[in-house]
């Protein structure tokens, strides 16, 4: 039997072998996908900067990172839009917070993080609604859990339908079988 140090974050998670202490970096290229997707304009705010792949396409956003002694749970000036790659142990704490501080949300997230019942009434009480659902691929470096990768916009004031789009990179499809094999099989 294996014993965690953070048992009380590892027990929430799928794969109880998988080892997290919730940095994981979104890739530049996914992260100016989103940002190009998104176009978020007027005061932005990236509360988990890390390495600063989102920075990259918002290099005007105002930032936070823990590690750096700026806590995005201390942030506490209004911002248009809020874009980040959240530690998923802390999704609901990082939304209600920011629904304190910004009109538009967008956390890249497997997307069952969002459909909680405590999430979906957080987002009512304070007036949010989800707008938005972008579908992505599983980067390898991220932790594999079966759970669909996405990109969710919460807005404040949104009543409409959820949209929900594929940005996903589609990569061409591998053959299992070679082609000589699959000439035999024709024959």
């Amino acid at each position: 039997m294996k014993t965690y140090k953070n048992y009380k974050l590892m027990r929430l998670q799928p794969n109880r072998d998988y080892i997290s202490d919730d940095v994981v970096q979104t890739p530049v290229e996914m992260a100016g996908r989103l940002v190009r997707h998104f176009q978020p304009k007027g005061r932005i705010l990236e509360p988990c900067r890390g390495e600063g792949h989102f920075l990259q396409f918002m290099p005007e956003a105002e930032w936070c990172e823990i590690k750096e002694g700026r806590d995005f749970l201390e942030w506490d000036q209004p911002v248009d839009w809020i874009v980040t790659n959240p530690p998923w142990s802390k999704i609901r704490v990082f939304l209600q917070h920011g629904m304190r501080w910004s009109d538009n949300i967008v956390f890249l997230l497997t997307i069952n993080h969002i459909w909680t019942k405590a999430r979906l009434r957080d987002m009512q009480t304070a007036g949010f609604g989800l707008k938005e659902i972008c579908l992505l691929e599983m980067p390898e470096s991220f932790p594999q859990s079966g759970f669909q990768l996405g990109a969710v916009h919460v807005q404040r004031g949104w009543s409409g339908d959820i949209r929900l789009t594929d940005l996903s990179e589609q990569k061409p499809a591998v053959p299992k079988i070679k082609r000589r094999a699959l000439r035999s099989l024709k024959r």
